[in-house]
């Protein structure tokens, strides 16, 4: 038998408060009155907070995607954008500061997100290109790194793949799929998808998340398509 949650009292000053800075910040990027990449960032961890410490109530909300749907119309962005904005803060507040974070910028926050979630830790050294000498040989943390506004998202990602012993061999274009509401029920099963379409599908040593994502996905497309097709054609549809 699951054992109840119990919840703190929820905290209406705070969570007024909160909405405040968010609906400030929601104004001022949809007038594009800031760095967007530094904003996102900062809306990516605001947006845990309320998520968090379910604040969306106080708003009158009944879930927590529909205060996001709110959002997504503010700042004119698809969902699967506010989810990913959101995803980087759950996955790099927990090892970075906010303010390192925004430092950063949503587009480098990415790749760094990306190392984590692929076993790889945002502390650790790297050697320093803008500190390389024929006598000493420099080194920085890549969070650090990631900071510079002279470092692209581009040359970030070149040093996500040297940690993560990866070797691009990119064919066709990036395609974005867009994003969907699931209840939590509905996240496990698609987890579990990836869990067992990774064993079924992709190759045993590949650690790139996009790679063997990939193979599992097209796997299931083809099988889909073989699948319904026939039922299609033989039932009449």
């Amino acid at each position: 038998m699951t054992e109840p949650t119990y919840l703190e009292p929820l905290n209406k000053d705070a969570a007024m408060k909160l909405a405040t800075d968010i609906d400030s910040l929601l104004s001022q990027i949809s007038a594009h009155e800031l760095r967007l990449a530094k904003s996102y960032a900062r809306l990516g961890g605001l947006l845990r907070e309320v998520k968090n410490q379910q604040y969306w109530i106080a708003y009158g909300y009944d879930r927590f995607s529909s205060y996001l749907e709110f959002v997504r119309t503010k700042i004119g962005r698809e969902r699967s954008q506010v989810y990913a904005i959101l995803s980087v803060a759950e996955t790099l507040l927990p090892l970075m500061s906010e303010s390192s974070l925004e430092a950063v910028g949503i587009s480098k926050a990415h790749e760094l997100r990306r190392l984590v979630k692929e076993g790889g830790n945002v502390e650790t050294e790297i050697l320093d290109p803008d500190n390389q000498t024929e006598d000493t040989a420099g080194s920085v943390r890549i969070m650090d790194y990631a900071s510079r506004p002279g470092v692209t998202a581009k040359q970030l990602r070149v040093r996500v793949n040297e940690l993560l012993h990866i070797h691009e061999d990119v064919k066709g274009a990036w395609l974005d799929l867009g994003g969907l509401y699931a209840t939590e029920e509905e996240r496990q099963e698609i987890d579990q998808f990836w869990e067992v379409g990774r064993k079924m599908f992709a190759p045993p040593d590949e650690h790139a998340e996009h790679v063997w994502k990939h193979e599992v996905f097209m796997a299931a497309v083809r099988e889909s398509l073989s699948t319904w097709s026939a039922e299609i054609t033989n039932g009449g549809y």
